[in-house]
């Protein structure tokens, strides 16, 4: 059974507020990470606006990229991979329901392949909607080699989505 280290990464060191208020330390900055030490980035959903030209998160997501690492977003966090230019050429999701022209940062999706799909994987890129979190839970479990076979990814799916 394989074991990993789950650990929060920011660009400063620093208490961070979500929308509904709850709190959370980092226990890194990016600056000082190893990027080879890292399995799976997953950037959770929020606001891209104030990350899209952020040069230091763009060049570390890039470096994850081009080693080969998996990168997921969902909602927010897969705007934020399109307004970085991670999802040029690739097909993805995202935001909330899906990708929708009526929301500003549809135009971060210009040169993607847009999927109404709740998950995407496009290689070592992993794109969710918002509302599909349990979908994304299940789909970076399995990018990760944690399920033995397809049926046990699929009971896991149905029992988080109380499918019987």
């Amino acid at each position: 059974f394989k074991t990993h280290d789950l650990i929060s990464i920011a660009l400063e060191n620093r208490e961070y507020r979500s929308e509904e208020n709850q709190r959370f330390c980092v226990d890194k900055v990016i600056k000082d990470i190893d990027v080879d030490s890292i399995d799976l980035l997953v950037i959770p959903g929020g606001t891209p606006y104030p990350l899209v030209e952020n040069q230091e998160l763009k060049s570390f997501i890039e470096n994850l990229v081009y080693k080969n690492k998996k990168v997921s977003g969902i909602c927010g966090g897969a705007s934020l991979l399109a307004g970085l230019g991670i999802l040029k050429g690739k097909k993805c999701t995202g935001m909330t329901s899906g990708v929708n022209p009526k929301f500003d940062s549809y135009k971060y999706y210009s040169e993607s392949m847009l999927s109404e799909e709740y998950v995407v994987v496009d290689g070592n890129i992993i794109t969710a909607q918002g509302q599909a979190y349990v979908e994304f839970a299940v789909e970076l479990v399995r990018q990760m080699g944690l399920y033995k076979n397809e049926d046990e990814y699929q009971e896991d799916l149905k029992w988080f989505k109380n499918i019987r």
